[in-house]
């Protein structure tokens, strides 16, 4: 018999830990379409409205809420309960003018909606996933949420197109779609942890160590908890002196950029 594609549903208790549901009331939960990153990482908006915010009890009451058009996603409206925000996600509530943006949290979910202003709304740290060169000299940045950026450096002179590599990240104004500064993945730069058990942490980039015969790296990052070694591969550039987004200290308080 063949394949009848991917699974459509969820069961609660084989559900990822960034789901906050209850894992034995019922036995499924809503599984997101496939979407642009890591399906563990990847929070439905009827979780999202249902179990973290709880301005819904009941699926039927999400879908309400949605048909409204009240909700935003990195500024477009989102209809679809199994759409899912991701990491650096801006979530914006246009009835109750509410913005958060979807951080990795040291926490018992690893992520956070955490409050924002509707300035900082604006803006979204983004990781250059791929670079590659496309006919007519452009050049193609894919970033870790799935996005894409074509850029002809002779007519933007402004975004250092030979200065981006994979692993660095930009600052993206959401509203005019432009680069706003380039963070490099490079030592005395401010590295948020986005995995493993240091889940959470960030600081400045002390050293990176490449090892022979392996592509991932080694880096250490002094935090306020101390010195950390970690993978390359868990680590989110997003900022160069200090963070340029607000990030929730382990205590609940914000920890902002100014």
């Amino acid at each position: 018999m063949g394949s009848k594609g991917s699974t459509r549903h969820s069961k609660r208790l084989s559900a990822p830990i960034t789901y906050a549901i209850k894992r034995k009331h019922g036995k499924f939960t809503i599984r997101p379409h496939p979407t642009r990153g890591a399906y563990e990482t990847a929070i439905p908006l009827g979780i999202v409205l249902r179990e973290i915010l709880g301005y819904a009890k009941t699926l039927n009451e999400v879908k309400k809420i949605l048909v409204k058009k009240v909700v935003k996603v990195d500024g477009k409206v989102r209809t679809d309960y199994k759409f899912a925000i991701g990491p650096m996600d801006v979530l914006e509530i246009t009835k109750t003018q509410e913005f958060f943006r979807l951080v990795p949290y040291q926490g018992k979910r690893l992520f956070t909606l955490h409050p924002i202003t509707e300035e900082k709304a604006k803006l979204k740290i983004l990781q250059v996933k791929k670079k590659n060169s496309l006919r007519g000299g452009l050049t193609q940045f894919t970033f870790h949420d799935g996005r894409t950026l074509a850029v002809n450096p002779t007519e933007e002179p402004t975004i250092p197109v030979q200065e981006i590599s994979p692993k660095d990240s930009i600052l993206y104004n959401l509203e005019t779609n432009e680069v706003v500064e380039h963070y490099p993945f490079a030592e005395g730069n401010i590295g948020l942890i986005a995995g493993g058990r240091h889940v959470g942490l960030k600081g400045k980039i002390t050293e990176i160590e490449s090892q022979l015969g392996r592509k991932m790296r080694t880096i250490t990052i002094q935090t306020e908890e101390g010195e950390i070694k970690t993978s390359d591969t868990h680590i989110f550039i997003v900022g160069i002196d200090k963070a340029m987004v607000a990030l929730p200290e382990p205590t609940g308080e914000t920890k902002d950029e100014s």
